[in-house]
């Protein structure tokens, strides 16, 4: 097979794959746990909205799952792209390996 130039990754996308080849980094439950805190304080603080009736409380709870999901939102849509391009690359070589190996079995 004819030697090809490496894949070039981005600095984001080479972090990416490198995160999902460690196991012990792809299995982190730091992300889950993050969010089930920020569900607990933000629940905590809709109960002493109720209880108290400060409406700041009510503020607070609310703005803590609306960032959250506004987070979640805006970062996702970066790793989708990010995704989008690391799987592009790889469908190009892995097509550029197989055209080569189908000439390479003509050949002979």
């Amino acid at each position: 097979m004819p030697d090809q130039p490496p894949i070039e990754f981005t600095d984001r996308e080479k972090f990416i794959v490198s995160y999902y080849r460690s196991a012990e980094l792809s299995r982190s439950r730091r992300f889950a746990l993050y969010d089930i805190a920020t569900g607990v304080a933000s629940l905590a603080c809709i109960v002493l909205f109720l209880v108290n009736g400060e409406a700041a409380y009510g503020f607070v709870g609310y703005a803590l799952i609306a960032g959250r999901l506004f987070y979640l939102v805006v970062e996702g849509g970066r790793w989708n792209a990010d995704f989008h391009s690391i799987f592009t690359k790889y469908d190009a070589r892995i097509k550029e390996l197989s055209a080569a190996r189908k000439r390479e079995d003509a050949d002979r």
